[in-house]
């Protein structure tokens, strides 16, 4: 309040005219930034028991749509989650990605991975 305060005292004392005044004052509040518009691909890892998910990425539905044309036909992205070593481009990432951009929203794709010791091992794929 008392830099805003000094700003209107240098414009009444002719230092600064009222456009420079009226940026700094702008500069003083920042708009926010909107938020990002369109869907998100969600794709979390999470483990029985556990607050927060291990893995949580949120991109962007269009990037995960671009990103789809990088990843290999027949190549393996193996996950060591806990004791089990899963395969995640076993995942029908072609089916998620036609459902998404078919307009569904919530959950697309659910799997759970039981350890005998550790518990279950969840992973959820959504559209936002």
């Amino acid at each position: 309040m008392e830099d805003k305060r000094k700003i209107l005292d240098m414009v009444a004392e002719g230092k600064i005219t009222a456009e420079e005044a009226a940026k700094l004052l702008s500069a003083m509040n920042p708009k926010p930034v909107p938020a990002a518009k369109g869907k998100r691909l969600v794709f979390q890892i999470i483990q029985e028991g556990s607050e927060k998910p291990k893995v949580n990425v949120a991109i962007p539905l269009k990037l995960a749509k671009f990103g789809m044309n990088f990843i290999p036909k027949n190549g393996k992205i193996n996950a060591n989650l806990g004791d089990t070593d899963f395969d995640i481009s076993s995942i029908n990432w072609q089916e998620i990605m036609e459902m998404a951009a078919a307009g569904e929203t919530g959950e697309l794709f659910y799997m759970d991975i039981d350890e005998e010791d550790k518990g279950t091992i969840t992973i959820r794929i959504s559209v936002e």
